[in-house]
């Protein structure tokens, strides 16, 4: 910032809380505000207005000194004098623009300012009249606590009436059908019989496991390893060392035996030497004397071998294997070990309103099935692993209710209304029954009652005396007991004589329900 007596220099970056900065510490005057072209503030008419408010706080004259025109014009428009450079506002002696307003202090608040209040004048009153005003003033008291009174005897008050109607017990079982293809339930007619049709929805799950089951075929094969010992003969004229796993076998082109030694033997130079042997494999060997003529390998060109003894040891026992009944038994078992997962499984996938039959579950596709062994292959055990995709129906719980409900309704005799009701979904049906495609039972168990007019009981009790209320309840009504009536508030024993019934309608609730059960207390 370039700055002399009377000159402020403002840069690009500058706003009005720098302007007001830099006049902060200034005693002049007459000060020239020099604005760049890359100016920020002021350039429009607002940022004129916010100098002037602060010119006219201080009490001072600003030149606008700019060398854009219409910088200049605008503020020239604002009441500032604007001058091209610093040279011709200095060598101005009068800036002409408009002087500073003398602020006035502000008035006093209406509520501090000082009011003469004058006494007023006091007349004299004649006594009959002060008394007399008095008076009224007492009947009005009392006549307003009175009607309050009356109101509250009349509002406040209220009653719970429980009545118990003459009733019994209805048990009816009702077949359900269940439709995919419909999307509302269907109830049938009183000519069609009882029950009706429910939608469902399809709901599936792929579950996949493994099971195992002993196998319960048997089957005799040759079992163990026959041994013996073979007599080695030399043909050099040296030691040969013959040893253990050489390979000697029977002189059967079809069909040999092999054996190996199973320890080392030396054999001396046109000598003998006997060897141990054991046949390679399980289940045969067992060969008479002289059988074993042949040795495999090297050794054939060092010695001759031969079995001065029969083998023993390959003897035939009976071993287990699979059968297709053990493929029968495994499928069988990990298919309803897969069924009962799955079910769990839909659970998850049905909505509060609905419920799954375990008879409505199928097998739609077997992507895998794999045994562990082979029919006839000899095991202890048999395994499956297998993956199912099942399918069941999500049945609306509520539907079916509603049907169980209209078929207990129409056994009731003339007069009767149900008062309670519950309902038990059963098993699924074997047989087909309705167009569906599965059935199921549900069972309504429900209490009739003779059906009780509440608005003419509460019009016979209004405003009766207790005791009489209750003998006009007993004598109008069909009740299995005798109705209880709950007033509020309670009277003290020397008020009882007001215990009424309220006359307000809408304060007497009466609430009827079936035979055995509570009375819901009032909090």
């Amino acid at each position: 910032m370039i700055e002399n007596s009377s000159v402020i220099e403002l840069q690009p970056q500058d706003d009005l809380a720098s302007i007001q900065h830099y006049l902060s510490w200034r005693d002049e005057d007459r000060v020239a505000l020099v604005i760049p072209w890359e100016k920020s503030f002021p350039s429009n008419e607002l940022d004129f207005r916010l100098l002037r408010r602060e010119v006219e706080r201080r009490r001072i004259e600003i030149a606008i000194v700019s060398a854009d025109p219409e910088l200049r014009q605008l503020a020239r428009k604002c009441g500032f004098p604007a001058f091209p450079s610093v040279e011709w506002a200095q060598e101005t002696p009068v800036w002409r623009s408009r002087p500073p307003k003398q602020v006035e202090p502000p008035r006093r608040p209406w509520w501090k300012e000082e009011v003469e209040l004058s006494p007023r004048p006091v007349r004299p009153r004649p006594s009959w009249l002060y008394w007399g005003k008095q008076g009224l003033r007492v009947v009005a008291f009392l006549l307003v606590l009175s009607i309050l009174a009356g109101s509250a005897y009349t509002i406040v008050p209220s009653a719970d009436v429980t009545l118990v109607p003459a009733g019994q017990e209805f048990v009816t079982i009702v077949p359900v059908s269940v439709d995919l293809d419909i999307e509302e339930m269907v109830i049938f007619s009183p000519e069609e019989g009882p029950g009706g049709i429910v939608p469902a929805r399809r709901v599936g799950v792929e579950v996949e496991g493994h099971a195992e089951v002993e196998t319960t075929g048997t089957m005799s094969v040759a079992s163990g390893r026959a041994t013996g010992e073979v007599m080695f003969t030399s043909l050099l004229a040296q030691d040969y060392l013959v040893r253990a796993g050489t390979i000697v076998r029977t002189s059967s082109t079809s069909y040999p035996i092999r054996f190996r030694t199973t320890a080392d033997v030396t054999v001396p130079a046109g000598g003998q030497a006997t060897a141990p042997i054991e046949a390679l494999a399980g289940g045969i060997g067992n060969v008479g004397r002289f059988q074993i003529n042949q040795v495999e390998g090297v050794a054939a060109s060092a010695v001759r071998v031969i079995n001065p003894a029969p083998t023993s040891g390959a003897e035939a026992a009976d071993v287990r294997v699979v059968v297709q009944e053990d493929y029968d038994r495994v499928r069988e078992h990990l298919t309803q070990q897969l069924l009962d997962q799955a079910y769990v499984e839909m659970g998850s996938l049905l909505e509060s309103s609905e419920f799954l039959p375990r008879q409505s579950l199928r097998i739609e596709a077997v992507p895998k099935k794999a045994y562990t062994r082979f029919i006839s292959e000899p095991a202890d055990t048999v395994g499956l692993n297998m993956r199912l995709l099942v399918s069941g129906r999500a049945v609306n719980v509520v539907s079916a209710q509603g049907i169980a409900y209209a078929a207990l309704a129409r056994r009731l005799p003339p007069g009767y209304a149900l008062v309670d009701a519950r309902f038990e979904v059963g098993e699924v049906a074997e047989e087909d029954i309705g167009s569906g495609s599965f059935a199921f039972f549900v069972t309504a168990r429900g209490y009739a009652a003779v059906a009780l007019d509440t608005d003419a009981a509460v019009e016979l009790v209004r405003g009766q005396q207790l005791a009489d209320a209750r003998e006009q309840l007993q004598d109008e009504f069909p009740l299995a007991e005798a109705p209880q009536i709950v007033l509020w508030p309670e009277w003290p024993e020397r008020l009882k004589w007001l215990e009424r019934m309220p006359l307000l309608p809408l304060r007497i609730n009466v609430q009827v329900i079936p035979q055995g059960q509570t009375v819901a207390q009032k909090d």
